[in-house]
């Protein structure tokens, strides 16, 4: 069956240009189980409405997924209803971050038929094969509906193996028009860079976190890995790649392996891992063979540095182990940015004063700071609700059923965050070691640019929402 998967271009996506890397393992799973799908980013201008309907039309396509954080929610939901209305009868499956986190919210919006809760490639391969045959579609496993006016909660997709996993889809895409975009994240060495995921799932409990993929670590295999990167290498010419598992360092001898097996197969590649590495899970023979691998930047969240914000975040992390990490990795020419978050529920403004004054004076290359937001579907939403973080006033409980939550400590406003967020920036970036560090990085017109839109994004016009998904 013909499907398209959509990415509206939402206001998040003026700045994370990225190659959509859940549509190409969706379109390949889909591809070798008797479907087909065409991949639409709205990122790009020649992407017009007209051109994704004229191919619905001329294929006949059925059904359309789209995927949204709850940043990008307000685009997917208009997405939806614009399909709807161009097509009668066309089936529209939602899945992601948000949709996860809330699918009821999305089915209520009555422009979506299905979500998707989990990880797709299962359920979504289940309907297209039920509207193939006829057969019932209202108890697939992970897949979210209305029937006659009652919601069918189906639990869990199930989940394939990883080494089931076909190559991803890069075929449906014109890589070389997202090397022309500005990459997201970190400062790459090659605009040839593309998204990699190598793993799945991460036994960790942060609570801030989304769990599309559970709390299993579930790893590629290193071969498989290494034979997508020199597919990705010979075939589209690729010379970085961000690396953007939930936790590529969680079985160490793996990560050596992948690490390991770059070099000896000759692939002259930079690497960056911008969210995706535990701090205190590393040992610096893991650096080493990182940094030997062409890694020239990660970023570690440490989030607080409050003992007691992180059991009440189920962190956990070991700070000092961290900082062990970090040096390292400056030891090793790996660049290394911090992660922080202030705003948590009940949190003081000494407790804020302290991580912000731990940021300033880590041996940190960059940092970046959010503003806590509890997001649906999240432990800390739960968490907030049950008391964890002491009793909620009754507009903390109105402003949590809002899409956009800006739940903080009575003493802390929203206002307030947003004053010491982008005092820190300031104090951060005009030290001596970080404007030589961001000179070195203008090299070129997009670099550039990149600074610009961060220094406007950070020192004035920093938002109090900051997606955690």
């Amino acid at each position: 069956m013909q499907t398209v998967f959509i990415r509206p271009m939402a206001r998040a996506n003026r700045y994370i240009q990225n190659v959509p890397i859940n549509y190409v393992h969706l379109a390949a799973w889909l591809r070798e189980h008797g479907h087909s799908a065409a991949i639409f980013d709205h990122v790009f201008d020649d992407v017009t409405h007209d051109v994704v309907d004229a191919h619905i039309r001329n294929n006949g396509v059925r059904v359309a997924g789209i995927g949204c954080m709850t940043c990008e929610l307000p685009q997917a939901v208009e997405e939806a209803k614009r399909l709807k209305q161009a097509h009668p009868g066309i089936i529209v499956v939602f899945g992601g971050a948000h949709p996860s986190g809330d699918p009821e919210e999305c089915l209520a919006t009555g422009a979506v038929d299905y979500v998707a809760v989990g990880e797709g490639e299962m359920p979504l391969t289940a309907l297209l094969d039920a509207l193939e045959t006829g057969a019932d579609t209202a108890a697939i496993p992970g897949l979210w509906s209305v029937h006659g006016g009652v919601v069918h909660r189906n639990g869990s997709a199930p989940i394939p193996a990883m080494e089931e996993l076909p190559l991803p889809a890069y075929d449906l895409l014109n890589l070389e028009k997202y090397f022309l975009l500005d990459s997201p994240w970190h400062f790459p060495k090659s605009n040839r860079v593309v998204q990699m995921v190598t793993s799945r799932g991460c036994p960790y409990h942060c609570s801030y976190c989304h769990t599309i993929h559970g709390k299993k670590f579930r790893g590629t295999p290193p071969e498989m890995v290494l034979d997508e990167m020199e597919h990705l290498v010979r075939r589209y010419g690729v010379e970085e790649f961000m690396v953007v598992d939930d936790i590529f360092n969680f079985d160490l001898e793996r990560a050596k392996t992948i690490c390991r097996g770059i070099v000896e197969r000759g692939l002259r590649v930079h690497l960056q891992f911008p969210n995706g590495v535990r701090g205190d899970r590393f040992d610096e023979e893991l650096v080493t063979e990182m940094a030997r691998a062409g890694a020239h930047f990660m970023a570690i969240a440490i989030e607080t540095v409050s003992g007691k914000f992180q059991n009440l975040i189920r962190k956990h992390l070991k700070v000092d182990r961290a900082m062990e990490t970090v040096r390292w990795g400056r030891r090793h020419g790996i660049e290394v940015s911090g992660f922080f978050m202030i705003g948590f529920p009940g949190e003081t403004p000494e407790e804020v004063r302290e991580t912000i004054d731990f940021a300033m004076h880590a041996p940190l290359d960059s940092i970046f700071i959010s503003i806590v937001t509890p997001f649906k579907g999240t432990v800390m939403r739960t968490d907030m609700q049950s008391g964890r973080f002491g009793e909620m006033t009754d507009q903390g409980r109105a402003e949590l059923d809002q899409l956009f939550p800006t739940v903080h400590s009575e003493q802390l406003t929203p206002e307030a965050l947003r004053k010491i967020q982008r005092n820190a920036y300031w104090r951060f970036y005009t030290k001596p070691r970080s404007l030589l560090s961001l000179a070195k990085r203008l090299t070129n017109r997009q670099n550039l640019q990149k600074v610009v839109r961060a220094v406007r994004r950070r020192a004035w016009d920093t938002e109090e929402i900051v997606s955690v998904n």
